[in-house]
């Protein structure tokens, strides 16, 4: 059985609520000098850029090894929004975790927001979802140990 992520987002133990509340954002127009170093020290490897409370883009390491490094461009005088990823590949709460799996993977992305009509409810990591994966599979795999082995009765 598949799960929405809606589902997953909701509970307690489950991806959205194991990254904590933590969502780091800049705006379109913050110096990109300023997001890869709000990057470098939360130790994280995107920022979601915001404008009027509306998902703009994303600002990732790939986007600073590509517009930035790769060009050899100075980001002193760049702007977010010069070198952002404004196409964004986005899942909505009700898409299962496979699907989004399928996204991050058929599109190379490594961080996918979870957004309707714009608005942003979070952010997930391919590292998320193999985790919430895994565990899933853990559980079940336990559920058919018990099920074969029958429920043991202390006394």
């Amino acid at each position: 059985m598949e799960t929405p992520l809606s589902v997953v987002m909701t509970e307690k133990a489950a991806l959205l609520a194991e990254r904590g509340d933590t969502l780091y954002s800049v705006g379109p127009d913050t110096p990109a000098k300023d997001a890869i170093a709000m990057m470098c020290d939360a130790n994280i490897g995107c920022v979601v850029v915001l404008e009027n409370d509306k998902l703009v883009g994303i600002f990732s390491e790939r986007d600073v090894m590509r517009r930035v490094a790769n060009e050899n461009v100075k980001p002193d005088g760049l702007l977010v929004r010069d070198v952002m990823t404004a196409d964004l590949v986005t899942v909505r709460p009700n898409s299962t975790v496979e699907e989004a799996l399928v996204e991050c993977t058929d599109r190379r992305i490594r961080h996918l927001p979870v957004a309707e009509e714009g608005q942003l409810l979070g952010l997930l990591s391919i590292g998320d979802l193999v985790r919430y994966v895994v565990k899933d599979k853990d559980r079940e795999i336990a559920d058919l140990v018990d099920y074969i082995h029958g429920h043991q009765i202390k006394v």
